[in-house]
Order: structure tokens, then C-alpha cells, then sequence
């Protein structure tokens, strides 16, 4: 089968109470104390040029931000970056000495351009 995406930019609150991670483009959060089912907090980004919770390409590469979401110090609110990249367009990155061939020597990505 085919593998599912990866859990991004998973963080612990200040206070230990819970666990903050993007996936799939979706934010949620999860206690700690394992006695329930991670929430997803967003909704909307799946399957789109939408990202939820994740730091955007230029406040990563232009001011060293990579955090795309914030945790209230009391642990009861959390801030997000929602990002739409539906207008910017795709640019196709090969994996040069890759052993993969076709598909899995590429990826899409939307980039923004000069100009």
C-alpha cells in the first residue's frame, strides 16, 4: 500500500499537557495522558494547495520562522498559519542520484518566483 503522510513539527505545551503536530496539512492536538483520540483542531487543506499549521516557504527561507503554529502559555488556545498556495504555481524538483526512477525521482512543490 501506498505510506501515509508523516507527522510534522510535533511539539509538547509548556505545561506537558498536550502534544501539538501537523498531518496530512491538518493541526491537531493530543493529551498526554493517553486516554483520548487526537483532535483535529483545522479542517479544509487535504488534498489542496492549503496547509494548516505549517510555516510558510518564504517565513522559512527569508526570516528563519518555521514554526506555523503557537501554543497559549496556559495551554487552553492555539494560534495558526494557514497558507494558500492555489495561485502560486508548481515547479517540478528532480532528485538527481536518486535510485528511484519516474515519480519517485520527483516532487512537486508550489514555488513563488521573482517578479
Amino acid at each position: 500500500g501506498e505510506a501515509l503522510p508523516p507527522i510534522l513539527d510535533a511539539r509538547i505545551c509548556s505545561d506537558g499537557s498536550i502534544v501539538a503536530f501537523v498531518w496530512n496539512s491538518e493541526l491537531y492536538v493530543v493529551k498526554t495522558d493517553c486516554k483520548s483520540a487526537p483532535l483535529q483542531l483545522t479542517t479544509g487543506s487535504r488534498d489542496s494547495a492549503v496547509t494548516n499549521g505549517l510555516a510558510d516557504y518564504v517565513a522559512q527561507e527569508e526570516m528563519g520562522r518555521y514554526e506555523g503554529y503557537w501554543i497559549s502559555p496556559d495551554s487552553t488556545l492555539v494560534a495558526f498559519e494557514q497558507v494558500d498556495e492555489s495561485g502560486v504555481p508548481e515547479y517540478r524538483i528532480m532528485h538527481q542520484g536518486s535510485d528511484k526512477v519516474g515519480e519517485g525521482a520527483q516532487e512537486d512543490h508550489h514555488y513563488p518566483f521573482a517578479g
